[in-house]
């Protein structure tokens, strides 16, 4: 999303410049200009802004059900794994680093075999056992 809104404000600031450039603005400053280029670009503004809020919205909802979905697997797992005792922590943490390491690794994989798709993925089964052979 970040390239895409990149691209068309650079591509709108370029209109503009363009646009802008062929008219002698009279009047004083800070007036509102009602020419038809400058009404043109006002429209244009106006949806790229509608444009922008609406990704911006869609985004906004799949963020909130990632949190939602985030938030339910920190319970699950809480409720479901044991606290390390005390005694067996400094040995736990060689694994951990370890657990982590492997877990971003999978994490760059997948992003990786993503971007080269270049689709959202369906059907995570394959992959999860590919990850839990590796760990």
């Amino acid at each position: 999303m970040t390239a895409c809104v990149g691209e068309c404000l650079r591509e709108y600031f370029a209109l503009r410049v363009e646009m802008a450039s062929v008219v002698d603005a009279a009047g004083q400053p800070g007036e509102r200009h009602t020419g038809l280029i400058h009404s043109i670009l006002a429209r244009s503004e106006e949806r790229l802004a509608a444009t922008i809020d609406a990704r911006a919205e869609d985004l906004g909802g799949d963020l909130r059900r990632l949190e939602i979905m985030f938030k339910l697997f920190v319970q699950l797992y809480l409720a479901h794994t044991p606290e390390v005792p005390p005694e067996r922590r400094t040995a736990a943490y060689p694994a951990m680093a370890r657990r982590w390491t492997n877990y971003q690794a999978a994490v760059a994989e997948r992003v990786a075999k993503d971007d080269r798709a270049d689709t959202k993925p369906t059907d995570d089964r394959e992959d999860l056992q590919e990850d839990s052979a590796r760990a």
